[in-house]
C-alpha cells in the first residue's frame, strides 16, 4: 500500500503566494520584453534573459513544492476534498491559459488588418513558452493561494 506523497520542496503557504507573484511578473516581464524589443540594449537584453531564468527557475519551484505535489499527486493519495481542490485548481488553470491565448489570438485579427506589432518566429516561440511555463505552475499556485495557513 502506498503512503502520503512526499514532496521535494516544503514552501509556506506564504512563501509559496510571494513566489508565484515574483516568478509570473518574471515571465511576463521576461518573455513579453523579449518578444516586444528587436534588438535591445546588451543590458537589457541581459536582464530579460535572467528575468526569464528567474520565472522559470520559481515556475519548478511551485511545480515540485507541496502545494504542486498536491496538484500533481494520484488519486489514490488524496481524500475527496483534496481531490476536489486539485480538480478545481486545474479546471481553473486551464480557464485561465486558454482564455489568455484566445486573447493573444483575438488580437492578431486587428493587429494584421491595423498593421499593429505582431511577432516573428523567435518572439513567439518566446510567448509560447511563457504560456507553458505558466501553464506547469498554475495548479500550484492556484492551490496555494486557496490553501490556508497552518502555522
Amino acid at each position: 500500500m502506498e503512503t502520503a506523497y512526499r514532496p521535494v520542496l516544503r514552501l509556506k503557504l506564504r512563501t509559496a503566494r510571494r513566489l508565484s507573484i515574483a516568478a509570473l511578473a518574471a515571465l511576463g516581464i521576461g518573455y513579453l520584453g523579449s518578444a516586444v524589443l528587436a534588438d535591445p540594449p546588451r543590458w537589457l537584453f541581459v536582464a530579460l534573459g535572467l528575468l526569464k531564468i528567474f520565472g522559470l527557475v520559481g515556475a519548478i519551484a511551485l511545480f515540485i513544492d507541496s502545494t504542486g505535489q498536491h496538484a500533481n499527486a494520484p488519486d489514490r493519495l488524496l481524500d475527496e476534498r483534496q481531490r476536489h481542490e486539485r480538480d478545481r485548481a486545474y479546471v481553473l488553470s486551464y480557464q485561465v491559459i486558454v482564455v489568455s491565448m484566445f486573447a493573444a489570438f483575438l488580437y492578431t485579427i486587428p493587429a494584421q488588418a491595423l498593421g499593429w506589432w505582431l511577432p516573428q518566429i523567435a518572439p513567439a516561440i518566446d510567448l509560447l513558452s511563457a504560456f507553458a511555463i505558466t501553464s506547469l505552475a498554475l495548479p500550484g499556485i492556484i492551490l496555494a493561494w486557496r490553501g490556508v495557513e497552518s502555522d
